[in-house]
């Protein structure tokens, strides 16, 4: 059960220990399909929205050394991602800054691998939740998606790649618009939440200066009957155990 301490709760995901904030964005199970999606790679990792640092911690878990830099505007998740490094001796930094602005612990070029799970509901279309945080994670309300792809552009090296997670909706314009910034989409996979339903998630990973061929990779299905997860599922959150 989550331990509730002065606003936050702390929250367990297999062996790893979470701090996130009671009232703002919490994490899903969307990041935990990003991470197993994601190509790994060598040297540092720029983790772009960071929230509660767990797309950097699931990759730790996975095998990846980093460093990890973590980048999260909101100064509360921000917070509970620096607890949750330290407590599981991670190697890198958090970052609490605006992503539109340069930042010495972000040279340009500098990633293999940038990872977000970035907020893609339009500013001004659909109902804002009422807390600010969750409301700035779920709209674009402080990082448009053409700035998101212009920044993972900038600080990846030749033939880096970018990982993310979006809803189908979003897709079409999506995929242009990484073509547009220099990033060459070359595997996109659709998550089910059941069989016969429509897609509920697009995983994408893109390639700085790639070739032309995307390979549309089988649909991924959560769920089996009732609320138990599917094999494949089942396999990604064991890693955490």
């Amino acid at each position: 059960m989550p331990q509730a301490e002065e606003g936050f709760t702390t929250d367990r995901l297999g062996r790893l220990s979470l701090r996130q904030p009671r009232q703002g964005y919490r994490f899903s199970i969307d990041s935990v399909l990003l991470a197993a999606f994601a190509t790994a790679a060598t040297g540092p990792v720029a983790d772009l929205g960071a929230g509660c640092g767990l797309l950097s911690l699931l990759l730790a878990a996975r095998g990846l050394a980093g460093p990890f830099r973590a980048v999260e505007l909101d100064p509360t998740a921000a917070a509970c991602c620096r607890h949750n490094f330290q407590t599981a001796g991670l190697a890198g930094q958090v970052l609490e800054h605006d992503l539109t602005r340069e930042h010495p612990a972000l040279p340009a070029g500098g990633f293999g691998l940038v990872i977000s799970n970035p907020p893609f509901g339009r500013a001004g279309q659909g109902r804002l939740p009422p807390h600010p945080a969750r409301a700035a994670a779920r709209h674009e309300l402080t990082l448009k998606a053409p700035a998101l792809w212009a920044r993972a552009a900038g600080l990846l090296r030749p033939g880096g790649r970018l990982a993310v997670c979006l809803p189908p909706r979003r897709l079409a314009e999506s995929l242009a618009g990484l073509l547009e910034h220099g990033l060459t989409p070359k595997r996109l996979r659709l998550a089910h939440g059941r069989a016969g339903r429509p897609a509920s998630l697009a995983l994408i990973e893109a390639v700085k200066g790639g070739g032309q061929h995307l390979v549309v990779e089988p649909p991924l299905l959560v769920y089996g009957q009732g609320q138990t997860y599917t094999p494949e599922v089942a396999e990604i959150y064991s890693f955490l155990e």
